[in-house]
């Protein structure tokens, strides 16, 4: 079992680590790569709208055939394939169609590592394991990768980038061939013959929508929050203290979720909780809080970001059948990602007139998640056991 912990801890490492590395310096290398604001956003949206069709199909495959770990091995090999080519690549167009040839496989990567993760917390490898004690270290190595990263590119030229985006996608690969076999369903599973029931299906859609929902009112903080900050007077490094304390928050959360989602209500309390936070973080956002109650705000993002994660995911894996493990991850992953793209060129259009006040749309979308959740999670509880309890 220990050898199980620490191979899903290492997949999992090794996914954020490129995260931490693309999300906040990719834009860099392309910007030395003479892109233009413009162009430079479709290159950072594209990831985003590649997983819309990668995710459901590529999880639907690794459902049908029951195989999400070999999936998941060959998705990130064709990442660690396709990323020193951008080293080779120059202008627009090129740049533009093997990001999205990247992304199509790196699209499904942590929806199928969560599905191998769940089946961990569900007992699957004979006794249950601590989903959110393997996950964190995914946000640890982000951010090692942001402060690493970071620090080497002091000395190092923007096309250094692509080399630590290479090694990551290297690790990844290794992390991905040790999870080989590794089990993806409890033992006491049995794939259904007739798959799920209409009326279940329409919960789950509800809860992918409300939780995606939630998920993607991140898109102005994410793509503006830092930029604001600066006009406002704040330095580089104040901001990046308050991304650290986002990231130390989502951190705590992720340690101690084995014990908020005891009992059957206990995943659906979760996910309520982050998006009510969401819901007071954006309308405290749009107010351009001082430093102090804004450190509160970013502090709020364990629960805005990783309750609603671990919440959603675990209410999924109880909600769906055998054979749809993997799918309902990769729908809550593309549906999500799909939001946020659309509502980040939304912010785009608004925020150069409205300014902080773009939070106020944010605020918004996380109360329809909420709403939604609500109307999917009512009685969930009261038919049978959260399957996915951590202990």
């Amino acid at each position: 079992m220990a050898s199980a912990r620490l191979r899903l801890s290492s997949l999992y490492a090794a996914l954020f680590f490129e995260l931490g590395i693309n999300l906040p310096f990719f834009p860099i290398w392309l910007r030395a790569q003479d892109l233009d604001d413009f162009s430079i956003g479709l290159v950072v949206a594209a990831p985003l709208f590649a997983r819309i069709l990668a995710n459901p199909l590529v999880t639907a495959y690794a459902d049908r055939y029951r195989r999400t770990p070999s999936t998941l091995l060959a998705c990130a090999t064709i990442v660690m394939v396709g990323t020193p080519f951008l080293a080779m690549t120059s202008g627009f167009p090129s740049i533009l169609c093997l990001v999205i040839i990247i992304a199509l496989a790196q699209g499904p990567l942590i929806a199928l590592a969560d599905t191998i993760g769940l089946a961990a917390s569900s007992g699957g490898f004979g006794r249950k394991l601590d989903y959110g004690r393997m996950r964190l270290w995914g946000s640890v190595a982000f951010a090692v990768a942001n402060l690493s990263a970071g620090t080497l590119l002091l000395w190092l030229s923007p096309a250094a980038i692509i080399g630590l985006l290479t090694v990551s996608a290297v690790a990844t690969v290794i992390a991905a061939m040790a999870a080989l076999r590794l089990p993806t369903s409890a033992p006491e599973e049995v794939m259904p013959a007739d798959g799920a029931s209409t009326p279940r299906l329409w919960r789950i859609g509800l809860v992918i929508a409300g939780a995606a929902s939630i998920q993607a009112s991140h898109g102005t903080v994410y793509a503006f929050s830092t930029l604001h900050w600066q006009s406002e007077g704040l330095s580089s490094g104040t901001a990046g203290f308050l991304w650290a304390l986002g990231v130390v928050s989502e951190i705590v959360v992720l340690a101690v979720a084995g014990r908020l989602v005891v009992g059957a209500a206990g995943p659906s309390i979760l996910v309520l909780l982050g998006g009510g936070a969401a819901i007071v973080r954006w309308l405290g956002m749009s107010l351009d809080p001082g430093i102090l109650p804004l450190s509160v705000l970013q502090l709020s993002h364990g629960l805005t970001f990783g309750a609603t994660h671990i919440g959603s995911i675990l209410i999924l894996s109880r909600l769906a059948p055998a054979g749809m493990q993997a799918q309902v991850q990769g729908w809550l992953a593309a549906s999500w990602a799909g939001l946020m793209a659309i509502l980040i060129m939304v912010s785009g259009r608004l925020y150069p007139s409205e300014g902080e006040h773009t939070y106020l749309l944010m605020a918004a979308v996380a109360g329809i998640g909420v709403l939604l959740l609500c109307a999917a999670l009512t009685g969930v509880g009261a038919r049978k056991p959260m399957r996915a309890e951590a202990v």
